[in-house]
């Protein structure tokens, strides 16, 4: 007997390597597409810089919003840093209200033909004001802090989003924070943690991991972009913890983002840029994490913290910043690994230094991590999100 399947419609400003384009592909694969038609909406064609494009399961429709090259030549080289002020100004003034024009009228043709729309970065509320179907947006970072930096931008974000039928938030601790500081939004909100699919994730761990590794390494998993996350403070204490010394476990950096030549170079004038090894973005990052000693995550703000997951996923020792949301509710309250004050350079080197030195405790903060791991499984988020 023919079914008619329910159609789902992805979407994504732009798929990137960050932690949401993580996420949103472990949704693209998990879904069932036997029961399920799904169409992933990408709202520009980022060339060369798709890094996950090959891990979308050939089942899903890939669509752009916008893929002119002469509309995106100049939003390609802001996002590495590298465009001067008066071209960032003719590109946001001329350019970027034609690539809106062009998003909103494809946008609107692709919901025409869904049942349920996903905005997975919370980035098309506007377009999709008068969307005939549910909408369910995806916050991923902690809206307190979002204020903090960029409070008109993030109150207009919210007041958009006023149009979903639900905002899903990636913790318990941002559906708080979203209730207090949004109460007309209260009812919207739903926590929806980030996952994967556990026993593929962990033979990925078994595969080769494509670059040549140190005998003996920590490894920190972020985009090198110190707006949010702190590497400087990783950097230096990692010198401290005794990173100049022979024989130290080597500190290697998986990531790209526009402050990696500033980190290089702090890396030097702390003495240890040949033992910190920016190893740039690599597609078999659980073979990398199987590897090491531990994981380390130095951060200013998250929402959820997807690496953290990974890590507890592989039974890995971790130790993170403890941000206003994320890693104590990934870690269980310190209870599934070890979480230092934002910023604190003197407790990071301690715990390097110790984590370097005493097995016992890599071993106790590894049988931590094991017994939290499961908990992330995409399955139990996907089922969350398909009740809409």
């Amino acid at each position: 007997m023919f079914i008619m399947k329910k159609r789902i419609l992805f979407l994504i400003s732009c798929l990137l390597d960050g932690g949401i384009d993580t996420a949103l592909i472990e949704y693209l694969r998990g879904i069932d597409t036997s029961l399920y038609d799904v169409t992933l909406a990408i709202g520009m064609k980022m060339e060369g810089m798709e890094v996950h494009r090959g891990r979308i399961p050939s089942e899903v429709k890939v669509v752009y919003l916008v893929d002119e090259p002469r509309l995106l030549n100049l939003r390609r080289r802001r996002q590495t840093g590298h465009l001067p002020g008066a071209l960032k100004i003719y590109d946001e003034l001329l350019l970027n209200p034609v690539r809106r024009y062009r998003s909103a009228r494809r946008l609107r043709r692709l919901t025409e033909e869904a049942d349920l729309v996903v905005d997975f970065d919370a980035t098309f509320y506007t377009p999709l004001k008068e969307c005939r179907v549910p909408v369910v947006g995806f916050y991923h970072f902690s809206i307190e802090e979002n204020l903090r930096r960029s409070e008109r931008h993030t109150r207009r974000q919210m007041a958009g989003m006023a149009t979903y039928k639900r905002i899903a938030l990636v913790s318990d601790t941002m559906v708080e924070e979203g209730r207090r500081l949004f109460p007309e939004l209260a009812s919207k909100f739903v926590r929806i943690y980030n996952g994967y699919n556990l026993d593929e994730f962990r033979s990925r761990a078994q595969r080769n991991p494509g670059l040549s590794l140190p005998e003996r390494y920590f490894v920190a998993v972020e985009r090198l972009e110190e707006s949010q996350k702190d590497l400087t403070t990783l950097i230096r204490a990692y010198a401290k913890a005794g990173g100049v010394e022979p024989g130290f476990p080597y500190l290697l950096l998986v990531g790209e983002g526009r402050d990696r030549e500033r980190l290089m170079e702090l890396a030097k004038e702390c003495g240890v840029g040949e033992k910190v090894i920016f190893a740039g973005f690599q597609p078999e990052v659980p073979a990398i994490m199987q590897g090491a000693m531990a994981l380390l995550h130095s951060s200013k703000y998250e929402g959820f913290g997807l690496v953290l997951a990974e890590a507890l996923i592989l039974g890995k020792p971790v130790v993170s910043t403890d941000t206003p949301t994320g890693p104590a509710e990934v870690l269980d309250g310190g209870r599934a690994g070890e979480l230092l004050p934002v910023g604190d350079v003197e407790e990071m080197a301690r715990c390097i230094r110790r984590l370097a030195e005493d097995t016992q405790w890599r071993e106790e903060l590894a049988k931590r991590a094991e017994r939290r791991g499961d908990l992330f499984d995409i399955r139990a988020s996907l089922k969350e999100l398909l009740k809409f």
